[in-house]
């Protein structure tokens, strides 16, 4: 009997940026390290910065890169610039099958800028990257409803959710991490991970720690409990924030940069806090529900459906009194926190695993595949 060898879709998969400070990159790490890769022969498409314009060599390199591989598939994360170069690289290569994931859109963008440059994107990158896609998804229920995504007709396949995974037993890394940064077992430790832009509500995260009421928290010896905020990220808008954050009251503000150790600066926290002022499904706050921190985050897209389970507080966006309303109450009651931490891991278990995106992932490329 003649043997007949199987081969393997081949899935192209784009990203853009830098390690550590990019969640559809790290998205694509995963994947790629993941039991997927047996499955799949899996391509690199990447690019680690942004495109200012249209970028000609970079069209005509990625042309030759699909043409030559000739995938079944092409994943592109992301709408803005970087995701409408890569869905143009693939129909110029004659790929058929074009699957973008929505992480965002520059539409929600409210600070500063080159506004412009925004407009050509809201109204001429975005909508083209959509028509030019065969399918498309999103990573949470929110961004499936906006508006801008209503027409798209029979090429919507559904949500994939971001994932993460789940530690085992983060107690080593936890006693590792504060001896390293000097902190002493009962401080109380707030953790805010995301890209250093005032679009993240770190202006709202500044006054709120300057309404917190003192501590009631006392230490053996007559002081009161130290808190203290970790800042993991990095971005243009950091000399201002830094600023904003060092009339923070009685909080002891940190700004570390960018971190590849940020499982063990989670692991090191007691309470994550995200304000922002617009978001989809961020990986830090699942990251940090993984780790069992309880969660301060801001009413927003799919903070709301992340949370509805339990698992943290949401406040309304841009309020700074009622994120110290929430942050107040955790920050001298541990049994909370230990409770609420519990319920967050427990929902990143059950609906936000790395388990559960693959498999959904698997789900819509298997469905792409095989049409």
């Amino acid at each position: 009997m003649q043997r007949v060898e199987v081969t393997r879709p081949v899935v192209v998969q784009h990203s853009a940026g830098l390690p550590g400070a990019n969640g559809p990159l790290t998205a694509v790490q995963r994947v790629l390290a993941s039991h997927l890769a047996e499955e799949y022969e899996f391509v690199r498409m990447h690019q680690s910065a942004g495109n200012g314009s249209l970028n000609v060599p970079l069209l005509r390199e990625w042309v030759r890169l699909l043409r030559r591989v000739r995938p079944d598939l092409v994943h592109v994360r992301g709408l803005q610039n970087e995701g409408f170069h890569g869905v143009l690289a693939a129909r110029l290569a004659g790929c058929p099958r074009i699957l973008v994931t929505v992480h965002g859109t520059v539409r929600d963008l409210r600070g500063p800028g080159r506004l412009w440059r925004r407009r050509l994107l809201v109204r001429g990158a975005e909508p083209a990257t959509l028509r030019l896609a065969s399918h498309v998804g999103t990573v949470c229920e929110y961004a499936a409803r906006r508006d801008f995504l209503r027409d798209l007709g029979g090429k919507f396949v559904g949500v994939i959710p971001n994932g993460v995974p789940l530690p085992e037993d983060p107690r080593e890394a936890r006693q590792r991490t504060r001896a390293e940064l000097g902190l002493d077992p009962d401080d109380v430790v707030m953790i805010a991970v995301s890209r250093l832009t005032w679009e993240k509500g770190y202006g709202v995260l500044a006054e709120a720690l300057r309404r917190l009421p003192p501590s009631t928290v006392r230490r053996p010896q007559p002081s009161t409990v130290r808190r203290v905020l970790l800042v993991a990220g990095d971005g243009p808008d950091r000399a201002g924030i830094a600023a904003a954050l060092a009339a923070a009251g009685d909080v002891e503000v940190r700004l570390l940069g960018n971190r590849l150790d940020v499982p063990d600066l989670l692991a090191a926290a007691d309470l994550f806090v995200f304000p922002t002022l617009h978001e989809n499904l961020s990986n830090a706050l699942l990251e940090a529900m993984a780790y069992g921190l309880p969660v301060v985050a801001s009413a927003v897209g799919g903070n709301v459906e992340v949370l509805r389970s339990g698992g943290g507080r949401l406040v309304p966006a841009g309020d700074p009194q009622a994120l110290a309303g929430a942050l107040s109450p955790l920050l001298d009651d541990p049994a909370e926190r230990r409770h609420m931490g519990e319920l967050a891991r427990k929902v990143v278990a059950e609906s936000y695993s790395l388990d559960v995106m693959l498999g959904a992932l698997d789900g819509v490329y298997q469905r792409i595949l095989g049409e």
